[in-house]
């Protein structure tokens, strides 16, 4: 994706998302957040996963509705955020105008979330 920020400033697991760590930034109107998750398992146990979501501007993530963000989960390693970058950069390219009128109308997406 053009001049989206690069694979590195998701950080890594080791130096960020093992001190639980969120990322929270945004793109062109569209907002993502990236996050250690918890996942249950079928035997009851539970396993450490990555969990990525967008979502339109202008609000922030606490103050956004859910049905408004999409989410995904991936593997809890480098190979799994390195897949969760490329499927935030593949949100934004399939979805840009959707971002793009997001960022240059934030009060018409805020009313539409009915945040206002």
């Amino acid at each position: 994706m053009e001049n989206m920020n690069s694979r590195s400033s998701f950080y890594d697991i080791k130096s960020f998302y093992n001190k639980n760590a969120k990322l929270k930034a945004s793109y062109k109107g569209m907002r993502y957040q990236v996050e250690q998750a918890a996942a249950g398992q079928e035997d009851g146990s539970t396993v450490k996963k990555l969990k990525a979501y967008v979502w339109p501007e202008p609000f922030c993530f606490e103050k956004t509705p859910d049905k408004y963000k999409q989410t995904m989960e991936f593997e809890y390693s480098e190979k799994g955020l390195d897949t969760a970058y490329k499927w935030v950069c593949g949100c934004y390219v399939d979805n840009q105008e959707k971002w793009e009128h997001a960022m240059k109308f934030p009060l018409e997406s805020a009313k539409k979330m009915g945040l206002i």
